[in-house]
């Protein structure tokens, strides 16, 4: 099974790798094989010509009537014997040729098909017309070479033939001139006689050696098919060494392409993520991002993706409530088009949402970027209420500005205020959907720990598998769940993560600023802007909704009652009140609850040593007024 994974993980591998670098494998591929054919063409074209040759058993040659050796052996060397010197100095005087005899045998190719008399005798050359005046010269010399040669042989053989005649004629005449000498002895004549016979017989035989080889047969072979040009010559070294180089590029191509998808560590593809073990809950396509909010009264527009983003969280979590971290995976890509989708999504769906912006993305994306105002900052420093701060950009959702942003601010994600906040929220609302800065940096850590589940946000082509793994290890760090990872396609590395450009945010904040001083002369100023009197005046107040399964309906926000909040710790069985009395303990069944201070205005200055507290309202008592229903360091469900 584990081999089976292996082998379907590396053909995954190459085939992603080959995906990726199309175009390179396309211009290698062309640009090499451009190059080779240039290369034959520089080199000029070449036409090759053919001419098939008949060979007869000849005497004097290797293939001869008596068929002594192996004939294959012997057709052999008749081919080499073409493109011999004797040869082709007989091609070079038909066709007057000042070419050199080297370059002249360099042009000429001879094959010996098996099981054959037959030899191709094979010319190239610059065109057609010499090419075929070529092998048809070459078989013509050949066959003229194999006559002269076999003539030479059979001459030979009979001079010497002639000459063993004439001396045993000779002989003859000699022993026949003895004989008839009346001196000669009976025994002399004898021997004589039998000289006489035993030459008579040779010079017979050598009458019979010279009658066979003058009737020997001299026919070199034939030329059976005339030179003609080879079909598919002229452009064909420009095909061949043009698909060699194809080939050849297409090869580097390759090696390249998977040389640099095995160092890329950057996410190509969106499913790479579920390649390493971890889950995809959507993907945001080129062009799908939420953009900038012009102005408060230009409506939301939710794109496709959110949507199936929506529903992968919805069933990917417990029911509510739900606290979920919204954070990116690296410094160049942020979270906040993501979370403000997700959110609206969620509150279209008929769920109750809030939103906590700690970057400040959130709020240009949802209430306009022209406008500034309070939120966490001014709640966690001490001199603002949640009631204040809440912004609702439409039904079923409010946010949580980041406010004016201090370093003080992030430094207090996990303190006690914080975690009040959220523990408020939840009691509230369905979804409380927390936008931080990274995941991998301490101030997202912190943030991830505060929620149920987190959710990663990464570019296609930009986030690296060593950010995924960094991000991840840190979650397991601070023992944050993670739900899956949202992929973003279409955004470069050279641009903000926001998904729009920094320099293009300026230019519109600008436009909004010189739009809100024109209207200043004539009307009063925009309603969501920030009033000189206070932090929460003419800020555009939420109206949370009950979270579904309760029946409480949650007051209005600029209301001076809220749900109280019950801290986990044992509380001090008397306090100093503002009065110098005792502070009331919790209401028990029975009793009526105490009644909580008069508000101060908000935005007023408070006393010197008051406390905030979980009303709207100032107290020199940092316990009072801090009844809650449910303790805020429950365990997660």
């Amino acid at each position: 099974m584990r081999d089976d994974d292996n082998a379907s993980a590396l053909t995954s591998f190459v085939l992603d790798a080959l995906r990726r670098h199309l175009a390179l494998l396309i211009v290698l591929g062309v640009v090499c094989g451009a190059a080779g054919a240039g290369v034959a063409l520089r080199k000029g074209l070449h036409y090759t010509a053919s001419a098939s040759i008949l060979l007869s058993p000849l005497q004097g040659n290797p293939y001869t009537p008596d068929g002594r050796g192996d004939q294959l052996v012997n057709l052999q060397t008749e081919a080499q014997l073409v493109s011999t010197n004797g040869v082709a100095s007989d091609v070079r005087r038909r066709l007057h040729l000042a070419q050199s005899m080297e370059e002249i045998r360099s042009h000429v190719l001879v094959e010996n098909p098996t099981n054959t008399q037959v030899l191709k005798v094979s010319y190239t050359a610059g065109s057609a017309r010499d090419a075929v005046r070529g092998a048809q010269a070459f078989a013509d010399s050949y066959l003229a070479y194999r006559e002269r040669r076999a003539n030479s042989v059979i001459s030979s053989q009979l001079g010497k033939i002639r000459q063993q005649q004439a001396k045993t004629q000779r002989s003859l005449n000699e022993v026949s001139d003895e004989m008839g000498r009346s001196d000669t002895t009976d025994s002399r004549r004898a021997y004589l006689a039998e000289r006489l016979s035993a030459l008579a017989s040779q010079l017979a035989s050598l009458e019979t050696e010279t009658s066979t080889l003058t009737a020997t047969d001299q026919w070199p072979g034939q030329v059976i098919s005339s030179a003609a040009p080879d079909p598919g010559t002229g452009f064909r070294d420009a095909i061949v060494l043009g698909g060699a180089g194809v080939v050849a590029g297409l090869l580097l191509g390759i090696a390249l392409a998977l040389l640099r998808t095995r160092i890329d560590l950057r996410l190509h593809h969106p499913y790479d993520v579920e390649h390493l073990g971890i889950r995809l809950l959507g993907l945001v396509g080129p062009g799908r991002r939420m953009r900038l909010r012009r102005s408060t009264t230009d409506p939301i527009d939710l794109s496709e993706p959110y949507r199936a983003l929506r529903t992968s969280v919805v069933t990917g979590v417990d029911a509510p409530p739900v606290t979920l971290a919204v954070t990116g995976m690296s410094d160049g890509i942020a979270a906040a088009p993501e979370a403000a989708g997700l959110a609206v999504g969620l509150a279209r769906a008929g769920f109750g949402v809030a939103v906590v912006d700690t970057t400040g993305e959130v709020s240009r994306l949802l209430l306009g970027g022209g406008s500034q105002h309070p939120g966490l900052s001014e709640l966690l420093a001490g001199i603002a209420d949640l009631t204040e701060l809440l912004v609702e950009p439409e039904d079923n959702l409010v946010v949580l500005p980041l406010g004016y942003p201090a370093r003080q601010t992030m430094d207090q994600l996990l303190s006690d205020p914080m975690r009040a906040t959220l523990a408020r929220l939840r009691d509230w609302y369905d979804y409380v959907i927390l936008c931080g800065p990274p995941a991998a940096g301490a101030d997202g850590q912190a943030l991830a720990s505060l929620a149920d589940g987190v959710v990663l946000v990464g570019a296609v082509g930009v986030t690296t598998r060593t950010e995924l793994m960094v991000a991840t290890a840190a979650l397991e760090h601070v023992h944050a769940s993670l739900l899956g990872v949202v992929m973003v396609e279409g955004v470069s590395p050279r641009r903000s993560g926001g998904g729009h450009s920094r320099r293009a945010e300026r230019r519109e904040e600008r436009r909004e600023e010189r739009r809100e001083r024109r209207a200043r002369g004539g009307r009063s100023g925009h309603g969501r802007a920030l009033p000189a009197d206070g932090l929460g005046a003419g800020t555009a107040r939420a109206r949370p909704v009950p979270r579904k399964g309760t029946t409480e309906a949650p007051p209005v926000i600029d209301t001076t009652r809220r749900r109280r909040i019950r801290p986990s710790g044992p509380r001090p069985a008397s306090a100093p009140s503002e009065s110098g009395q005792p502070a009331a303990g919790p209401a028990t069944s029975g009793q009526a609850a105490p009644e909580r201070p008069e508000p101060t205005r908000p935005g007023a200055v408070p006393r010197a040593g008051a406390h905030p507290t979980n009303g709207d309202h100032w107290s020199p008592d940092p316990t009072a007024d801090t009844t809650v229903d449910e303790p805020l360091d429950r365990p997660r469900s």
